[in-house]
């Protein structure tokens, strides 16, 4: 009989031995710069540019990899979210396949994961304590964020992936300078004496762009962080910078001047998102919520108000023809957009 029980006992304690090392599952949020292993039964998980099931994908992160948290959680469609970065770039993974991973004796969290933004949606790039390393685009595809250094050699060698240029953008001037590693002196613009700590710089990885993911869907959140107040640029000038919000009606009520449209490049999917203040809101791909509060921008201007002038603010109500429409047989897309409702012709 005792012969008969010994595996049962035998089983029971590797049992007991393997839930006594397995690391704590993640039914807390993670403090900020916690590392958790991903554990989806071996299917792995999917990492998602915001936290919804609807969300696009960035990819799909294998069991096994250690992720860092970012130090916020949210709850959507029945899960638990928890904002992790994974090779510099922020996303969302289900909190439920996370197991936090508990230091050693002697170990403390990383204070800090690499700041990305959301979803590789941009950010401020680093701190001055180094150069600052940027999301990674797909290959052949665009990054941004905040130099952190003006070493321009540094900044590239500091990045997760081939560098196939980096640009500054002068918003006195309205141009770019540029650094081609591994070009010749002479046709570099961008060099340590033109890129500073604060500069914003614009970079391309090296590769064959592929073609743009799906549309990030925003989540339905509040209102995060205090705008900040971009430099003014030159009347229908660009001007650039970190948004300081996750709301791109408060970033354009903050401007000194008229704002005709703010744009942000989606690193992930490498989609160019726009919010142009007054259109309607079903036409607004740039909404609170895919706009984070490190994200890098640009801003395009109208007329700058100067001192002792009026602003008078004017009402305009247009129409026009959407693809749907014309599909529907309503408009042959050259021009001629059927009728409204009072019987007139638009145009």
């Amino acid at each position: 009989m005792s012969q008969l029980l010994r595996p049962a006992v035998l089983l029971v304690a590797a049992v007991a031995a393997l839930a006594a090392t397995a690391p704590a599952a993640a039914s807390e949020p993670l403090e900020t710069g916690q590392r958790a292993v991903v554990s989806a039964d071996g299917d792995g998980l999917n990492f998602r540019t915001v936290p919804t099931l609807d969300a696009t994908i960035i990819r799909r992160v294998a069991d096994g990899t250690v992720v860092t948290a970012v130090g916020e959680r949210r709850s959507a469609d029945g899960y638990d979210w928890e904002q992790v970065d994974v090779d510099g770039v922020r996303g969302w993974m289900a909190a439920a396949y996370l197991s936090a991973v508990e230091p050693e004796s002697g170990d403390e969290p990383d204070p800090e994961p690499p700041d990305a933004g959301d979803g590789g949606d941009g950010g401020d790039g680093g701190s001055s304590d180094g150069p600052g390393v940027l999301p990674v685009p797909p290959p052949g595809g665009f990054t941004d964020g905040r130099a952190g250094t003006s070493d321009v050699e540094a900044l590239v060698a500091a990045q997760r992936f081939d560098v196939a240029a980096v640009w500054i953008y002068r918003i006195p001037t309205q141009d770019f300078l540029i650094y081609i590693p591994g070009a010749p002196a002479i046709v570099n613009s961008l060099d340590s004496a033109s890129l500073t700590e604060e500069s914003i710089v614009l970079m391309r990885r090296i590769g064959q762009r592929g073609e743009p993911g799906a549309a990030p869907q925003a989540p339905d959140e509040e209102v995060r962080g205090t705008p900040n107040v971009l430099p003014s640029p030159p009347p229908q000038g660009l001007t650039l910078g970190i948004s300081g919000t996750n709301d791109p009606v408060a970033l354009a009520g903050a401007q000194p001047f008229e704002v005709r449209s703010i744009t942000f490049r989606h690193v992930p999917t490498q989609r160019q998102l726009v919010y142009i203040p007054g259109a309607p809101s079903f036409v607004q791909p740039l909404e609170r919520g895919v706009l984070e509060p490190g994200s890098v921008v640009w801003i395009r201007a109208g007329s700058v108000p100067t001192p002792g002038g009026t602003v008078v603010t004017a009402r305009v109500t247009y129409f026009y023809c959407t693809q749907g429409e014309i599909a529907r047989g309503i408009g042959d897309g050259g021009g001629w957009c059927g009728h409204m409702a009072n019987g007139e012709i638009v145009h």
